[in-house]
Parts: C-alpha cells; sequence; structure tokens
C-alpha cells in the first residue's frame, strides 16, 4: 500500500501538527516556563558581561553573573517603583478632579445638543432634556465614589493579593536562580542538548523561536517602550497632568496593531482642533508623527520582509488569540499564528 504523501499533504500535515503544538504550549506549558523565558532574555545582557570581566579580571563568571543580575534587578526596581508612584499619583490626582471633569463634559454636550436642536429647528429641551438628567446624577460625588468604590474592592480582594504578592515573590526567586544557571552553566545545557535523541527537533523549534522573538517580539517591545517615552515626554512638555499615565496607556495601545496611538491621538487632535486650541493640536499631531515614524523605521530595520503579518491576518489571529487565550491572546494570537507561518515555510 501506497503511503506516499504529496507536498501538499505534507504541508497540510506540518501546519496543523503545528498548530496542535502552539495551541497546547501556549495554553498549558507557556505560564509553567515563563520564569526560564524571562531568565533566558535576563541572561542574554548579563553572560557577555561576565565573561568580560572573568577574562579581564579573572573575577568567576558565577560572582561576575551575580553582582551583575543584582545591579539590574535594583534598576528594574528602582524604575517600577518609580513610574508606579508617578502613575498612582496621577490616577490619584485624575480621581479627584472627575466631578470637575465630568461637570465639563455634560457642559459639552448639552452646547452640543443645543446646537443641533438650533440646526434641526427644534424646540429647545427636545434633545438636550436627555442629557440634563446625566448633570443631576451628582457629579459631585463622583470622584469619592470612585476612590471608595477601588478601596472597598481592595479590602475585599486582600487574601487574594497576599496569595499572589507571595506566588509573585517565589516566581522572582525562580527566575534570579534560572538566570544564574542559565549564565553560568550554558556550555552544559548545550552539550545535554545535542546529547538528546531529540536534538534535530529542539534545534529547529528553538531556530523558528528565535527568529520570531527577534523579528516580532523584541521589535514590539522595543517600539512600545519607545512609544511610552515619547508620548509621556511630549504631554509633559506640553504641560499635561497626566503625562505618564496617558503615556504608558498609549504605549500599551501602540502595541495592539488593532488599536494603535491613532485611536487616542487622532479623536484628541481632532477635538483640540475644534477647540481652537492651536499649541496642543500641534503637540499632538507632533507626537503621533513621531510615534508613527519610531514604528516604521523599528519594523523596517529589525522586521523588513522577512516576518509579519498583513492587517487580515493580524486581526484574524488577535481575534483567535482572544477567544482561546483571553485578554493575553491579543499578544499570544499574532506570535502563535507566526511560529505557525514559520515553520510551515521552512
Amino acid at each position: 500500500m501506497d503511503l506516499h504523501l504529496t507536498r501538499k499533504q505534507e504541508m497540510l500535515l506540518r501546519t496543523a501538527g503545528m498548530t496542535l503544538a502552539v495551541y497546547l504550549i501556549f495554553k498549558y506549558l507557556l505560564p509553567l516556563f515563563l520564569p526560564f523565558l524571562a531568565a533566558i532574555l535576563l541572561s542574554i545582557p548579563i553572560r557577555p558581561a561576565a565573561r568580560f570581566f572573568y577574562k579581564k579580571l579573572h573575577v568567576p563568571i558565577g560572582l561576575a553573573a551575580g553582582v551583575l543580575l543584582a545591579l539590574l534587578c535594583g534598576v528594574l526596581a528602582l524604575l517600577l517603583y518609580w513610574l508606579g508612584k508617578s502613575a498612582l499619583d496621577q490616577l490619584i490626582l485624575l480621581s479627584g478632579q472627575l466631578p470637575d471633569l465630568w461637570s465639563a463634559c455634560c457642559d459639552w454636550l448639552l452646547d452640543c445638543c443645543s446646537q443641533v436642536e438650533q440646526g434641526l429647528r427644534l424646540s429647545r429641551g427636545t434633545i438636550s432634556a436627555q442629557m440634563i438628567r446625566f448633570t443631576d446624577m451628582g457629579a459631585d460625588g463622583l470622584g469619592m465614589k470612585t476612590l471608595s468604590g477601588f478601596l472597598d474592592g481592595l479590602m475585599n480582594t486582600s487574601f487574594q493579593g497576599v496569595r499572589v504578592a507571595a506566588e509573585l515573590l517565589v516566581t522572582v526567586f525562580v527566575t534570579i536562580g534560572a538566570t544564574l544557571i542559565t549564565t553560568t552553566q550554558l556550555e552544559e545545557l548545550k552539550r545535554a542538548r545535542d546529547r538528546s535523541v531529540f536534538r534535530e527537533e529542539i534545534v529547529r523549534i528553538t531556530g523558528i523561536l528565535a527568529r520570531v522573538g527577534a523579528a516580532y517580539g523584541k521589535t514590539e517591545l522595543m517600539i512600545m517602550l519607545l512609544t511610552m517615552a515619547v508620548c509621556a515626554a511630549g504631554l509633559t512638555i506640553m504641560g499635561n497632568s497626566y503625562a505618564l499615565l496617558v503615556g504608558i496607556l498609549l504605549g500599551f495601545l501602540d502595541a495592539l496593531p488593532l488599536f494603535g496611538v491613532s485611536t487616542v491621538l487622532w479623536p484628541w487632535i481632532a477635538v483640540s482642533a475644534f477647540s481652537g486650541n492651536l499649541r496642543q493640536t500641534v503637540g499632538l499631531a507632533v507626537i503621533y508623527a513621531v510615534c508613527s515614524l519610531i514604528r516604521e523605521l523599528m519594523e523596517a530595520r529589525y522586521m523588513g520582509d522577512r516576518i509579519g503579518l498583513n492587517a487580515l491576518e493580524n486581526l484574524i489571529s488577535m481575534y483567535v488569540g482572544m477567544q482561546l487565550f483571553g485578554l493575553l491572546g491579543l499578544f499570544l494570537g499574532p506570535i502563535g499564528y507566526l511560529l505557525i507561518k514559520e515553520a510551515g515555510s521552512s
């Protein structure tokens, strides 16, 4: 019996197998191996520096790696503390100003309703009467209600928060230990890989992961961080009181190609232009232009034509990823599709 498969059948089976493998890995193995993936990423800048100190100053690689890792973790901790504190301060400031913002929004909507009534020659109050109900909801207590609701929710979930904090602490220690092991015993790990009966499969899969990670994951992460920095710096120069908070939000939105910074900046630019605020309009337009230029340059530099998704592929992969893995699937979907696409073409 001839079981010879055609090229199309082989590609179909390979794609189906890779699709199943990606789903099982993302669904069940990825949460278990996240600390070790983080360790590999941390060891990338640490290992060359540790080897440099070993060759030049004869400092043991393990000691050099430990000191460098401690310094790196310290810098990251200080940066996260500063970002978290600044963002929380701005969030508290925003919460206290919610009543005024709500009142200004209601006044603007009422003015729009009045203009529509005049334009359509409707009797006064035909449309705006519906909006008045919103102004009678007690906007003065909106900020306190929001803050008190947040505090009540925080108290109700305090026990769960302690458990999550404990798990996070254990994960941090595991990541630190794995980073030191990866940095100091990389050659032993490579030799163990070469002795494995699955050597070819491991090399092939890790090669695909490296290409996809370098071309997509690293690029999107760098674009997101640069977008956050540009937006926060630009809004700070413009005198925005919530520059850091808005900058972080815009950075995360830009990481989702379905949304991007245009989701927020275009309406914001339009409102500023119609309001006659020329300075703010120009400032937001410059921020948008710089963010767009960063994305174009970074994608051309690191991705080019080697790897990527068109608009429809990106939309489908994000939607499927969200259905399979929740909100995290918005990121995992495109990455998983790229893995399947790369495996099928290799």
